[in-house]
């Protein structure tokens, strides 16, 4: 007898679709975010934390593209470089049928911009870091 599907469709990396700057990229092979919040146990008397304290959030990322989206990206570029376009959203759009969700990285740029390539390459591919004023979750 077969078992059923007990959580229904996973999330996967086929369903996804990236938006950059209102043009969806299919170039891309690797997303990656994170929100981080600075947190520390503030101490009094005793051995236990009397309170605990919250600094600034950060976020930052990273996209690898195919050597095609980034020339494409180049072309919009000031002079063709990366790190000199403005500020960008970059939509995250997870096409699961029982939940559709979509991030948004705000305010994104570019940390670094460059050219990674062997012998033996069939799809010129890099990771370039992104840093990003905050992540929509929701």
């Amino acid at each position: 007898m077969a078992q059923p599907l007990v959580n229904g469709q996973a999330y996967d990396f086929t369903q996804i679709v990236l938006i950059i700057g209102g043009v969806s990229v299919t170039g891309v092979s690797a997303i990656n975010y994170i929100t981080e919040q600075e947190k520390a146990n503030n101490f009094g008397v005793g051995n236990w934390p009397a309170s605990r304290g919250r600094g600034p959030r950060d976020a930052s990322g990273s996209i690898e593209l195919s050597m095609n989206e980034v020339e494409a990206i180049r072309d919009a570029a000031p002079n063709g470089d990366l790190t000199a376009i403005a500020p960008f959203d970059i939509k995250v759009y997870f096409g699961n049928i029982q939940n559709p969700v979509t991030h948004v990285l705000k305010n994104a740029e570019f940390m670094n911009d460059g050219v990674e390539t062997s012998q033996g390459d069939t799809d010129i591919r890099r990771t370039f870091d992104l840093i990003i004023s905050h992540i929509k979750y929701r």
